[in-house]
């Protein structure tokens, strides 16, 4: 391919005798031209060596040489106009490596760092950012024409602009920092040329010539920043008390409060002694810089949920005026409606669950994720695998840090947009400053002395369902008189959308089965009457049905007693999992509850009550005494005697009437009533 020499201090463009010989010209006739044209016999094959290598210079061929390079090397294409393409993209190759190569010459002097320290004006962060601004700014002033050239720039404005989007780059990630941002190299320049006149001084802050900060050395800076941040919180005149008594003996200068406090209230400073003033939580409040985040694109894509007392005086059973429900809700972070609620006395996973069941029960979809804190019931075994099963993303939120929680601020909005309308309403949390977050103390007073005018336990959670629907129904703003207009939280939920996950009747009942906790950490056990599971104030009990879908005889005779995890949906408690040891045991149902009276029997269930009393007699005495039975007849086929085989009690006496005539027999013989006969006074002496 033909390129361009430097050949007599102009470029010229040269082919090799490689590329000649490629385009059919023999190497003979490319030697004899060559010798030719050193003798001065022709002029159409100018040349010249570097090293070994001979270069001929293409604008002396022959047309037709020239053509044929033309045409079999460059494609068509003028070899001119290739050859200076081709060294254009080498140059900017060459030029982009050592432009990447400038950072590498930058040399952080450790003098600046020092004296950056000494002012006593900038943290660790700052000091260091400030040294490196420097760094740039000496190599600005160190290179000139000469040196740019010698890096492969041909002229000094290469090089000035490549270390000004350095600069640009630098600043943007916060590894510079100059006295005022640098906006374009007009400025960069002048701060190098400041730089070469004052160093490092060019950098300082324009706060260095003050003079109240003048007398602020890093020792008078040290002793205030102690105060300030002392945990006693001294007030400012308490601060400059303590530092001006001790002033001239430490050999600094006496400040007046107005100076103290403007030095301490500086940003760099106040960040400082506040955390250790106040504390880390209210610190990051005041400090920590915060996101903003785009809105949420559609329903269903985050569900937020939380728990916090409900703020409504009741009185209880006994005419107690009390205040201690405690709600858990769920809420769609899209359009801020609250899909899901529970009511109970303390936060427990089994509170968690039954928010989340009406959650996905309300329009039959679930999250792609879930937001929540690391509260016990929510950080529980049951809540994480239930969470598991139902989004594809979910973690807890950072601790202290309310403005990451969307149900904080839902939960705020409700108590003072609907709740406060209630004249049982407690008021907001004991941090709230403004009184209209505050009930009325005398309207408060007077419900202490007339508690029949709050609402029971039950009438108080019905008013807080109903806040809840008012709550959805609410538009987004209201008019000027007052009517909210605009969508309701409830229409901007059931809008539709691409990426919602519906659920049937079926996946509900299988996402919400949540293991129970019971006191006894072996789990529930299972009585003659199956096993009771309380559930919203009422009773369920489930057996695990023998083969023909009916009764528990078969699995109460192997399990009576026993204790098992189980796992329901609390929601639709229709059927449990037993668990022991880690492994499903069996599935117990609803147990089929009979009438008690005959008034009230249903079609069949006298014929049901007779087959369960049977059932009953099969299961019990008659299967112990055929049990025993068989037991005696090995004893006895091994030639033992078994208890009970005396003709007493013997095996063969097994009908009912038989064996309430014994049983009636030993208790008069105990009771001591009627003569006593020899069978009477055997049947004793066994009772005994």
């Amino acid at each position: 391919m033909p390129k361009y020499l430097t050949y007599k201090s102009k470029q010229v463009l040269c082919v090799t005798c490689d590329e000649l010989e490629a385009i059919a010209v023999s190497k003979n006739t490319i030697m004899d031209g060559l010798k030719r044209q050193r003798k001065g016999l022709v002029n159409c094959w100018p040349h010249h060596k570097e090293g070994q290598k001979v270069f001929i210079h293409y604008d002396g061929l022959k047309a037709d040489y020239k053509n044929r390079i033309t045409k079999l090397i460059c494609g068509n294409v003028d070899p001119h106009l290739l050859a200076s393409n081709e060294a254009s993209s080498k140059r900017k190759v060459e030029l982009e490596a050592t432009n990447n190569q400038i950072p590498e010459l930058i040399e952080v002097d450790p003098a600046d760092i020092k004296e950056l320290d000494r002012t006593g004006y900038y943290d660790k962060i700052d000091v260091h950012r400030i040294a490196r601004a420097a760094a740039y700014l000496r190599l600005l002033h160190k290179i000139d024409v000469k040196e740019a050239r010698k890096m492969g720039y041909s002229k000094i404005t290469e090089f000035q602009e490549a270390v000004f989007n350095h600069v640009m780059l630098e600043q943007s990630k916060g590894m510079v920092k100059f006295k005022k941002a640098i906006s374009n190299e007009r400025v960069l320049d002048r701060n190098a040329r400041l730089f070469a006149n004052d160093g490092i001084e060019s950098l300082i802050t324009g706060l260095m010539g003050n003079n109240n900060r003048g007398k602020i050395n890093p020792l008078a800076h040290a002793m205030l920043m102690e105060l300030a941040s002392d945990q006693r919180k001294l007030s400012f005149e308490d601060i400059g008390l303590e530092f001006n008594s001790k002033a001239l003996d430490m050999g600094l200068v006496m400040l007046t409060v107005s100076t103290i406090k403007q030095h301490l209230n500086e940003p760099k400073n106040i960040r400082v002694w506040y955390y250790n003033r106040h504390g880390k939580h209210e610190g990051d409040l005041a400090f920590r810089a915060q996101s903003t985040r785009r809105e949420i694109s559609r329903p269903d894509a985050l569900w937020t949920m939380d728990g916090t007392t409900m703020q409504l005086y009741y009185k209880d059973a006994t005419g107690k005026v009390r205040s201690d429900l405690y709600v858990y809700m769920v809420a769609d972070a899209h359009s801020s409606a609250i899909i899901g609620a529970s009511v109970a006395f303390t936060e427990t996973s089994s509170l968690v669950t039954e928010a989340l069941q009406k959650a996905v029960s309300f329009r039959n979809y679930t999250p792609f994720q879930l937001q929540y804190d690391n509260s016990s019931a929510n950080v529980s075994g049951a809540v994480i695998g239930l969470m598991q099963n139902m989004t594809r993303v979910h973690f807890a939120c950072r601790p202290y840090s309310g403005q990451s929680k969307y149900i904080e601020t839902f939960t705020g909005h409700l108590q003072q947009r609907v709740l406060h309308k209630f004249q049982n309403f407690k008021g907001g949390n004991v941090t709230v400053k403004d009184p209209d977050s505050k009930a009325n103390p005398e309207l408060l007073a007077k419900l202490v002395k007339h508690p029949e005018l709050l609402p029971n336990e039950d009438q108080v959670i019905n008013d807080f369902y109903a806040a809840v629907n008012e709550w959805n129904s609410r538009g987004e703003e209201r008019d000027s008189f007052g009517f909210m207009i605009g969508s309701t939280k409830l229409e901007r939920y059931e809008k539709e959308a691409e990426g919602r996950t519906k659920v049937n009747y079926f996946d509900k009942i299988s996402l919400f089965m949540a293991e129970l906790q019971h006191p006894n950490p072996l789990g529930y056990q299972y009585t003659t009457a199956g096993i009771k599971i309380t559930i919203k104030k009422k009773d369920h009990y489930f057996i695990v049905p023998d083969e023909g879908g009916k009764y528990d005889f078969t699995f109460q005779r192997n399990h009576l007693n026993q204790r098992f995890k189980v796992r329901i949906n609390i929601e639709n408690p229709e059927f449990c999992i037993l668990f022991k040891d880690g492994k499903q045991v069996a599935i117990a149902r609803n147990k089929e509850l009979f009438a008690a009276c005959v008034a009230d029997y249903k079609e069949g269930e006298s014929a049901m009550i007779k087959d369960f009393c049977n059932k009953q007699e099969e299961f019990g005495w008659q299967y112990a005494q055929a049990e025993i039975t068989k037991q005696r007849i090995l004893l006895e086929a091994n030639g033992y005697k078994a208890t009970g085989t005396d003709g007493i009690m013997h095996y063969a006496i097994q009908d009912k009437t038989s064996y309430n005539q014994v049983e009636s027999a030993i208790q008069d013989a105990m009771n001591g009533m009627g003569d006593m006969s020899d069978l009477e006074r055997k049947l004793l002496k066994i009772a005994k």
